[in-house]
Order: C-alpha cells, then sequence, then structure tokens
C-alpha cells in the first residue's frame, strides 16, 4: 500500500472508531451479517505487545462488550450451537482460551457487570504445577534474551524477535507446534531457555503469562455468565500427536476440570485450533457436543457444520472497535 492509502486507511479506521463509539454505532451493526464466535485470550491492564498480541487491554475489553451488548445479541456457546439466535440482531458467543489469572481478574467482573455469557477454556497443568504456558515462554523469552539455543542437539538462533532452527530452517514455534507436539519436548525447551531468562518473579511480565489456579477456577465456574470447558490438558497441538496420547489428553483434562467445577464437560476448543477429523468425532462420543477450532477450519468443513465451529480472533493490532471488525472482517 502506498504512502497516501496508509494515510486514508489510517483516517477511516480513525473516523470508524469514533462513529462505533458514538450513538451512530447502530449505523455500524447494520453493516454486520452472520453470528461469530469471538476468540479472545488475555485481558489485561494495558493490552501491551512487547511479548505477543493476545492480550486485549481493560479499556478495549471494555469498549467491546459496550458495543456488543447495546447492538448486537451477546449468548452463550449453548445457545449458539443450539442456533438459538436473535433473528433482529447479529449474534455473539464470546469465548477465551488459556485460562490466564487476568480473565478472572478483569474479564470476568466486565462480563458479569454487562451480564454477558462467556466460556473460558482451560488446561490441566495446574495438576503438573507448570506455571506458563510453553507459548509464553517462548515469546516472552525471545524478547529478554539475544543468546543461540540448544534443544535435543538441535541449535537455533534468533533472527529479529523469533528463533530459529540451524538445520531445517523452522521457527521454533513451528517446530513445537507440528513435528515435536508432545510436553516432554516442550519441557526441553523452556530448559533451554531457562539458561539465560529468569523472569517468573518480575511483577511487570507475570501478567502476560500467569494462569488462574484451582480456587479460581472454581469461583469463576461459579458465576452464573461463565462455563468451563477444555482446552487440552498439556496445550499440546491435539492433532499433531498420535491420537491415543490426544484423546488420553481429553480424559485427563475432563476428569480434572468436572472434579473442580462439579459440572459434566462438554465444551473442548482445540490448543491452536489443532484437531483431525477422527478426534472431533470421537471426542463427541467422550461428551465433547461443543468443539471449537481457532480462527479458521483445517479440513475445509462448512460453516455450520453441527460438530465444530470456527472462532474470530481478536487481537491488539488495531484500536479498540477495529479489533473487533477485524477479526469479522467487516469490510469498514
Amino acid at each position: 500500500m502506498s504512502f497516501s492509502g496508509r494515510v486514508v486507511s489510517k483516517v477511516k479506521r480513525t473516523v470508524t472508531e469514533q462513529v462505533a463509539g458514538s450513538w451512530m454505532g447502530g449505523f455500524m451493526a447494520q453493516k454486520i451479517s452472520g453470528n461469530y464466535i469471538l476468540m479472545y485470550h488475555g485481558v489485561s491492564a494495558e493490552g501491551g505487545t512487547r511479548f505477543n498480541r493476545r492480550h486485549a487491554s481493560v479499556v478495549c475489553f471494555e469498549k467491546q462488550l459496550r458495543f456488543l451488548k447495546k447492538h448486537c445479541s451477546v449468548i452463550s456457546l449453548d445457545d449458539f450451537f443450539e442456533r438459538r439466535f436473535d433473528t433482529q440482531k447479529p449474534n455473539f458467543a464470546l469465548t477465551f482460551d488459556d485460562g490466564y489469572l487476568n480473565n478472572f481478574t478483569y474479564a470476568k467482573p466486565l462480563l458479569e457487570a454487562y451480564q454477558c455469557p462467556a466460556s473460558f477454556f482451560i488446561t490441566g497443568l495446574n495438576e503438573v504445577k507448570d506455571q506458563i504456558l510453553w507459548a509464553d515462554y517462548v515469546n516472552i523469552a525471545s524478547v529478554l534474551t539475544d543468546s543461540d539455543i540448544e534443544i535435543e542437539n538441535e541449535p537455533f538462533k534468533k533472527k529479529g524477535d523469533v528463533y530459529f532452527s540451524e538445520l531445517s530452517g523452522n521457527s521454533l514455534y513451528e517446530v513445537v507446534k507440528t513435528q515435536k507436539a508432545d510436553y516432554s519436548f516442550k519441557q526441553k525447551v523452556k530448559e533451554a531457555f531457562g539458561k539465560y531468562v529468569n523472569f517468573e518473579n518480575d511483577p511487570s511480565i507475570r501478567e502476560y503469562w500467569q494462569l488462574m489456579n484451582d480456587r479460581q477456577i472454581q469461583e469463576t465456574a461459579k458465576s452464573k455468565y461463565i462455563k468451563i470447558g477444555s482446552h487440552g490438558y498439556f496445550h499440546n497441538n491435539l492433532g499433531a500427536i498420535p491420537e491415543g496420547d490426544a484423546l488420553e489428553e481429553l480424559k485427563r483434562s475432563k476428569n480434572y476440570l468436572e472434579s473442580l467445577v462439579q459440572y459434566e464437560m462438554r465444551q473442548l476448543a482445540y490448543p491452536d485450533g489443532s484437531y483431525t477429523p477422527s478426534l472431533v468425532k470421537t471426542a463427541g462420543q467422550m461428551g465433547f457436543n461443543i468443539q471449537l477450532a481457532a480462527d479458521h477450519f483445517l479440513f475445509n468443513e462448512p460453516a455450520d457444520n453441527p460438530d465444530i465451529k470456527k472462532r474470530y480472533g481478536i487481537y491488539t493490532i488495531d484500536s479498540c472497535l477495529n479489533q473487533l471488525f477485524t477479526a469479522i472482517n467487516l469490510s469498514v
């Protein structure tokens, strides 16, 4: 895009943000067609992008809630899957992946204040006393060190803000997600970086990785507006590991979460949106009759697939309401 084009685009987004946040927001809502499941991750005080773009600011999240509540219909995942839609408005279901403490601290009170239902998807890492998701560890460590690392005799070197294998040329992210997706390799990744970084006790960073503990999960589950669901056990990419291992993870996750919240686990959001058609079928037989992909399907499923639905991710890539419009591909 040319410089003049970028200027026009920025002005247009600024005007859109102002219009949507004003009394004229209803005109923007009229441009929304269809029904959407939104995918959030964290909601932090500042919504910083130093490590990644997965944490919306409290200010932006509240602006988005206010817009959705006023101009759209915010419904539960149960209602979404049962197609209990408001036929006069666009419908939105809200989901939060990973179980961050900041969901408990910031998102939960706002959801309750605006009376918006949502689903929080939680891993089983508390049971193995793992305090931080591997992706957050890599994101943060990659910013805090430039040192070369070695994992299973494979050297990785930082280029920009990303570590790449000196052998294959693949990013460390890609290696962990698709080639060595088991939990034991993730622990080796943390050990390799641990020689050079130690950020767990830094309070300025904690908000971007700390997870809810069991007590906080239980308290969240008591909210009339929030449903707890499974996000796998180790946050492994379930479609990239042997199916038997994936099913065992789902069983462990189901047992762990049901023992905490005292109701049946029916909702499942696949970590990183990774699944296989046979896994979707078997997970459904296990009782997960609400299953979610990430920003896109992997196997060209139809949009009205009754077994699994895709979501629209909210990322801190623009001003507050434009984050929402970008997520649902609304041309403004």
